[in-house]
């Protein structure tokens, strides 16, 4: 399939899906167009909107399925989903027999995050994580696709009384050290161990030439504003008081001291040190300080690349090849956010990880204690 070139014959299609049982129904006409909001944050992972006219409004009991499709310029034609959901639905506005108006879209993990066992719900050592949260979930009535995982709970674990399914699914992905939950175009419920997306080979190729699937302009940013360059931590107990730094004076870091000419300072305040005289507790302190520092310097880089719909999902990998602005950057797709009209203009979200490498200077008192 050419995703770059002409694409002839587009259609978008809202279809209706039965719940529980998921089987396809008929398709809305009266909804006029869109969009989604897919995030590797969110809690729901998927979100949108819809617009709608006509004599009838769609149905908020059953969920929906977006279909986008199209005929490249070799003449084969292509029809995917783009997201599944449930509508919520706003204000309506009545003309007469027509009605029109817009409702969100929530993803279809909406049904573990509305609802939770409604008492302190505790699992006991040897609870089989992932499972567990598959077994939930599927209790709800959702699809649900979980890797194999052996995990098991070390020791008992409470969940609040007001948890719902969702968060306690999660924390025991978590546990198992998988992602969260997700859900596919489909809305199946995806449970996988997570792998940092840039890890992997890039899934799709965004490059500026004739096989181009973006417009030729992309937003970049960064956290450097929020990154310290100075950690200050204190200590203090009955017999000593204990202060600690760690900078980092790097020229060749675009967050240090040195680049930006200002400080921005990370400071706290340690309950618990090891150390059995105020000297071997200093140098725990100053040690935390910079265990603290490199912690919270990770640099992150964000690039915003807007273009034509393509069947790409969110945690894959991708390449941005954009050669006449001389970026080349490989990052995990963390959002995905698609208008529902001509082109299906897509903007992906691709993040890079920058894992700090510079130098650490430490200091550090005891600035007072107590001998008797």
């Amino acid at each position: 399939m050419r995703w770059h070139g002409n694409r002839y014959h587009e259609r978008w299609t809202f279809r209706r899906v039965k719940w529980p049982g998921m089987e396809e129904a008929e398709d809305y006409g009266q909804i006029t167009g869109g969009k989604s909001s897919e995030s590797q944050f969110k809690e729901l992972k998927a979100t949108g909107s819809i617009d709608y006219e006509g004599s009838t409004v769609p149905d908020e009991d059953d969920a929906v399925r977006v279909y986008y499709g199209f005929t490249d310029d070799a003449g084969e034609s292509w029809e995917g989903p783009v997201v599944t959901g449930f509508l919520e639905l706003g204000e309506t506005d009545l003309d007469g027999s027509l009605v029109s108006g817009s409702a969100d879209l929530s993803g279809m993990l909406t049904v573990a995050a509305s609802t939770g066992p409604g008492y302190p719900l505790t699992l006991p050592a040897g609870t089989p994580t992932v499972d567990t949260a598959a077994g939930f979930l599927r209790a709800l009535g959702l699809v649900v696709n979980a890797a194999p995982s052996s995990h098991r709970l070390s020791s008992a674990h409470t969940f609040e009384r007001d948890e719902k399914w969702l968060g306690i699914a999660n924390w025991l992905l978590s546990a198992a050290d998988f992602g969260s939950a997700a859900t596919d175009a489909w809305g199946a419920v995806q449970m996988q161990p997570y792998v940092e997306p840039t890890e992997r080979a890039p899934s799709w190729t965004f490059r500026d030439d004739e096989t181009s699937v973006f417009f030729p302009s992309v937003t970049v940013r960064d956290n450097r504003a929020d990154t310290p360059n100075v950690v200050r931590l204190w200590y203090e107990d009955d017999s000593v008081g204990l202060y600690a730094e760690a900078r980092n004076d790097d020229p060749r870091s675009a967050a240090s001291t040195v680049t930006r000419r200002r400080e921005r300072q990370l400071d706290d305040e340690v309950t618990e040190l090891s150390g059995d005289t105020p000297e071997k507790m200093l140098e725990a302190l100053k040690a935390a300080a910079r265990k603290r520092l490199l912690d919270n310097s990770t640099r992150i880089d964000y690039v915003e690349v807007h273009g034509l719909f393509i069947p790409s999902r969110v945690g894959e990998c991708g390449l941005l090849d954009y050669r006449e602005a001389g970026v080349d950057r490989l990052g995990g797709i963390t959002a995905k956010d698609v208008e529902f009209g001509l082109g299906g203009e897509t903007t992906h979200t691709m993040r890079r990880l920058l894992r700090p490498d510079f130098k650490v200077t430490t200091a550090g008192e005891v600035v007072w204690r107590n001998d008797a």
